[in-house]
């Protein structure tokens, strides 16, 4: 039992003690303070070669954010859903009173040329607070990067890699935006994050804490069309590290994700 409360204690101090003490992430918001902040930052300018991919990753935290992308001041549509209902956690009790969350988002870009050029912003979003921060991807020649490689031989092997990714027509199954750390409430409803890409659209499949799988819907959990977690009513048993499993044809991801059921409100 010690050994389980030092490890839980690890990983939340690790989550939470970058972007602020553990006083401050963990004390209840005031009725019009509804703070975000980014846990790390994209870098002002990102490189990438002609043809090569690259991914763009950005992590926000405060109460139950949600992220998304725009290229050059345009949403960027990531998974198959073009509900942007799916940016708010709607399927949670209206008067929930703690959230603390982080999300962890990943754009990934593959194949890039001269079009995938531009300015890159993540949102972190509440319904209430916005915040954003910005990365400018320029593409290089493979030549500028391939010096001890004949222009040619580099620039068709590349193109030639990018090709057959295209033509193949399906991609891996990859987890774009998940929840990573939830502190919610005992009694309340939580919904965790779990966004899947690929072709054909993967299969999103939540494992419990003891590594058993869930069931799509039963008295405690439902898992929801967009591939969240809905816990209907969180009690201190369910403790622990989930995980998301996305799968289609073509390969598969996972991301762990670490729920903290609390006393109560009173407790901070």
């Amino acid at each position: 039992m010690g050994l389980l409360i030092h490890q839980i204690a690890v990983f939340l101090a690790v989550q939470l003690s970058v972007s602020f003490s553990w006083a401050r992430v963990l004390r209840l918001p005031t009725a019009d303070e509804h703070p975000l902040f980014f846990q790390g930052r994209l870098p002002e300018i990102t490189t990438v070669a002609k043809h090569d991919s690259v991914v763009l990753h950005c992590k926000v935290g405060g109460l139950e954010p949600t992220i998304h992308w725009l290229k050059d001041g345009i949403r960027i549509q990531q998974g198959a859903s073009r509900d942007f209902r799916n940016d708010q956690t709607q399927y949670e009790d209206t008067g929930s009173i703690l959230g603390k969350s982080f999300t962890v988002s990943k754009l990934f870009l593959d194949c890039v040329d001269e079009e995938s050029a531009g300015v890159y912003t993540c949102i972190g979003e509440t319904p209430l607070t916005r915040i954003t921060q910005e990365t400018n991807l320029v593409v290089k020649r493979h030549e500028e990067q391939f010096l001890d490689i004949p222009e040619a031989a580099a620039a068709e092997f590349s193109h030639r890699s990018c090709l057959e990714k295209r033509s193949a027509g399906n991609t891996a199954a990859r987890i774009f935006l998940w929840t990573s750390l939830r502190l919610e409430v005992i009694n309340k409803a939580v919904q965790l994050y779990c966004r899947a890409e690929g072709v054909p659209s993967p299969a999103v499949t939540w494992f419990d804490k003891n590594g058993q799988e869930i069931p799509l819907e039963n008295e405690n959990y439902k898992i929801l069309e967009n591939g969240d977690l809905l816990i209907k009513r969180l009690i201190w048993e369910q403790m622990g590290a989930y995980e998301c499993q996305a799968s289609n044809m073509k390969g598969q991801d996972s991301q762990k994700i670490f729920i903290y059921p609390m006393a109560t409100s009173r407790t901070f």
